[in-house]
């Protein structure tokens, strides 16, 4: 019996505690529904926070609004500046927030009411009114230009607002679990002030008692508000992307449109005649990015360029817009092609695309153009979440920023106050400038970032040039800074922002880069996309086994390959309908950094449609790559056996293992003539900068050539200046050059062989040019698909050379590229020219001429 009343006891307390506890819980849902919620205890808090806060607050606004007004102010002012700004001392008040509990799972709905009424003091303090202040902003116009001018204060003050907002957040999953915040005013909220346009503090007159007039300034406000956030419009707030760190503005990689004619433009004026067409490109029709030369009276006109365009999203559309060029009146549109960019999301090259020239909805003719993708490189990410370091490449975008400016030299300027903006150079071009603040010696830019396509990174010098704006006089120069784009990515990573500007008593400038490794294959002009290999990694694919069998009918064809950042460097035969292929070929790829990861894959190759892949590996040259305390890499040459499972795009179960040896060997730390020739101007020029300085006679001073050539142009006061500058690197620890002759230099059995193509003069176009050494099935360098039977190429490659002595090579036109990996080139192979390597490599080395080889 006592067990059984302890029970019953129990269960009774059980039932009434979750009987209460559900009625309270459904009572509190129904008031929730139809009552409001006080916020006495927040308005508690902003009454003791407020006197804190509200200062800082005040001059943060001050700071921005001051910004926004130099850039905004008219041409018949002279400034316009917010001199004095307070929201008094009585916070604003919470009223009440009412929550609809039944919105759906992922969102938050609230109602807020609120007001900010500080001229009522009703529930103030003796002691609250004794210090009480009044809301006040005072706006300096100022009339006139430089010493002669005047500032009329305008006065708004005794402001007060109220309203009921409502609050949509949106709740996700992932950090920071927050995706958007929606907020809309529910009704007109009311809004009162005291506005005194002339006056000042003594004789000012507020404009609401004119009559009409304060009903119109109202439907003025109500009517801007209105289409932002007025019900049921929203202002919504992008937390999830604002958090993301990638910037919707940011480059994801590099279009190269080679526009190479046009055929059948049609002028639509009758009587304009036979047009003379050039092409521009741009994205949505917006800024041109580029443009062709003009062809005079053709309407089949051929250009043969190339325009390089930064992309930032696959939604816009790439536009043509061809115009007639006219000497006396404004060039007409002949009219505009588009290709979407979605389209290269997945297919990276569009050859021989033929584009319909559209003019009101009329066909004007057809484009012919190539358009091919260059990817930003990306490191890849780990299980831990940790994101690797992207690839090395010596072409990229970079974007390059500068923010703002301070302790400027007012000295410049007869009224202590200065107009600045700032120029961006690259490489002493002019590449960016900035709006043009009024009245500021710190200003603040917020449209000081350019992204630029840079083709040759170890050369590139970013500059930046503070300038004084006059209406009339030249613009004098406030500072300057020049760096090499690679010693500012060394001071980045040690979080250097300030910059001292040379050339200037005082002035600091504070600057941001970001670099974009981006790999651009066959497109990029001179030497810009080739970076000096360190030496080369020996791939041994030895056999594969148990691989993946993709056919309907028989067995895959197998062969394997390696890729470098995305770019194929070598592969094997194909062996076909086998999967346990024996290759037992070796592949040498040149490596430039121990950052770079190499791609095994093995493939399945198909005769229509592209080959599919059978699974990869990946290898990681920091593995094999170490440095000695002399800064010279040492050799990797164990050859350790490795069978590594193949995984499909190094993910997912694995299937099939693939057999290989991996080894290393440095290469020589070679001088180049070319950087030699370039360090040797650079002394002389500084030596003749010098000499100029030192007032020597032996360089007799000219002043209107001085002026002329070493200080009117930006490039020559970057110069100039540059020696001022107090921000340093450190030395990158390097083994010491090595200057070999020609005669010593094939000595060496095996070394990379670097070769550049300048032009061709060739019988066929549609081709490309291929060096293949020595019994090699495949190339070792493929140039970019030629157009025409007269082309300049300015493309650079390498091939590694196993015995220098007995090695030759091959120069062929190939009309496609070969993919069955046998050794008949009859259908492929045009034209072939092969000879000794030594000879052509001393042929080059001697003479001062590039050789002529006829193919």
């Amino acid at each position: 019996m006592a067990a059984c009343a302890t029970y019953y006891r129990t269960s009774i307390r059980r039932v009434r505690r979750n009987f209460r506890d559900d009625v309270n819980r459904e009572m509190a849902k129904a008031r929730l529904e139809t009552d409001t919620e006080s916020l006495e205890w927040m308005n508690g808090f902003l009454l003791k926070f407020w006197p804190i806060y509200a200062p800082v607050l005040c001059d943060t606004i001050i700071a921005s609004v001051d910004q926004v007004l130099s850039t905004a102010t008219p041409a018949f002012l002279d400034s316009l500046r917010m001199r004095f700004f307070t929201l008094g001392s009585k916070p604003p008040r919470m009223d009440h927030v009412k929550t609809y509990p039944r919105a759906e799972d992922d969102t938050v709905l609230m109602d807020w009411k609120f007001s900010f009424t500080p001229n009522d003091t009703s529930d103030l303090t003796a002691r609250q009114l004794k210090i009480k202040v009044n809301p006040k902003v005072i706006l300096e116009v100022r009339i006139g230009k430089g010493m002669i001018s005047k500032g009329l204060d305008v006065i708004v003050e005794d402001f007060a607002f109220s309203g009921l907002m409502r609050v949509k957040v949106k709740l996700q999953i992932p950090f920071p679990h927050i995706e958007k915040v929606e907020m809309c005013f529910l009704g007109r909220p009311e809004i009162d002030y005291v506005c005194k346009p002339l006056g000042g503090e003594t004789f000012g007159f507020d404009i609401n008692f004119i009559p009409g007039l304060e009903s119109f300034i109202q439907e003025q406000i109500h009517g801007n508000l209105q289409p932002m956030m007025y019900e049921p419009n929203v202002f919504p707030i992008e937390i999830a992307k604002m958090l993301a760190g990638n910037p919707v503005d940011q480059a994801i990689g590099v279009l190269a449109v080679t526009i190479h004619g046009a055929q059948g433009l049609k002028n639509p004026d009758k009587f304009g005649g036979t047009p003379d067409p050039y092409a521009v490109v741009s994205l949505n029709g917006r800024v041109a990015l580029g443009k062709t030369k003009t062809i005079q009276e053709n309407a089949n006109p051929r250009w043969n360029e190339t325009i390089y365009v930064i992309i930032t999203s696959f939604n816009d559309s790439l536009t043509l817009q061809l115009y007639d060029w006219n000497e006396y009146r404004k060039d007409k549109e002949l009219g505009t092609a588009t290709f979407a960019l979605e389209q290269v999301e997945e297919i990276t090259e569009h050859e021989n695309l033929q584009m319909e020239v559209v003019a009101n909805g009329k066909p004007r003719g057809v484009v012919q153009a190539d358009v091919r993708f260059f990817p930003v490189l990306e490191g890849l990410k780990l299980e831990d979440g940790t994101e690797e370091p992207p690839p090395e490449s010596n072409t990229g975008i970079a974007r390059f920023t500068v923010e703002q400016a301070k302790d400027l030299d007012g000295t410049k300027s007869l009224i202590g106050a200065l107009n600045p903006y700032a120029v961006l150079l690259l490489n002493g071009k002019e590449i960016h400038t900035t709006r043009k603040l009024k009245r500021t010696n710190n200003p603040i830019w917020d449209n000081g970032s350019k992204e630029i396509l840079v083709t040759d990174r170890k050369a590139a010098r970013l500059g930046l040039v503070i300038k004084d704006d006059r209406d009339i006089a030249t613009d004098p120069i406030l500072g300057t800074y020049q760096i090499k784009l690679d010693d500012m990515m060394q001071l980045m990573e040690k979080g250097q922002e300030w910059y001292h500007l040379a050339g200037a008593k005082t002035g600091r400038a504070k600057m941001m880069l970001q670099w974009k490794p981006v790999a651009m294959k066959g497109v990029t002009g001179g030497s810009g996309g080739y970076v000096t290999p360190i030496g080369v990694m020996r791939i041994h694919f030895q056999s594969a086994r148990d691989l993946r069998n993709l056919e309907t009918m028989g067995k895959s064809d197998a062969y394997a390959r390696v890729l470098l950042s995305g770019i194929e460097k070598g592969k094997t035969v194909t062996f076909q309908n086998n999967l346990n292929p024996d290759w037992d070929e070796v592949i040498y790829v040149p490596v430039h950094s121990p950052r770079e990861k190499l791609l095994l894959e093995v493939l399945d190759q198909e005769n229509i449609g592209r080959d599919r892949s059978l699974g990869l590996v990946e290898i990681t040259a920091a593995d094999y790559i170490k440095m000695a305390d002399n800064g010279e890499y040492e050799v990797h040459d164990a050859k350790r056996p490795m069978s590594e499972p193949l995984r499909m795009h190094g993910k997912g179960t694995p299937k099939g293992k693939l057999n290989f040896t991996v080894a290393f060997y440095p290469s020589l730390n070679l001088a180049d003539p070319e950087e030699e020739a370039e360090e040797e101007k650079d002394a002389s020029l500084d030596s003749g900068r010098r000499s100029l300085d030192n007032g020597d006679p032996s360089f007799p001073r000219d002043k209107s050539r001085e002026a002329g050539k070493l200080e009117t142009t930006l490039a020559r006061q970057l110069s100039k200046n540059e020696k001022e500058q107090e921000e340093t690197t450190e030395e990158v620890k390097a083994p010491p050059k090595v200057r070999l002759s020609p005669e010593e230099l094939v000595k060496h059995e095996s070394g990379l062989l670097v070769f550049k193509l300048i032009e061709g003069n060739l019988a066929h176009s549609d081709v490309r040019v291929e060096v293949v050494m020595d019994d090699m099935v495949f190339p070792s360098f493929s140039s970019s698909k030629v157009k025409s039977k007269q082309t300049q190429f300015g493309e650079i490659g390498d091939a590694f050379v196993r015995e220098l002595e007995f090695s030759k090579i091959t120069l062929r036109l190939s009309e496609k590229t070969d993919r069955k990996g046998d050794s008949d080139k009859s259908d492929a192979t045009i034209a072939k020219l092969t000879g000794s390597t030594m000879d052509t490599l001393l042929r080059c080395l001697v003479c001062r001429y590039p050789p002529h080889l006829p193919v």
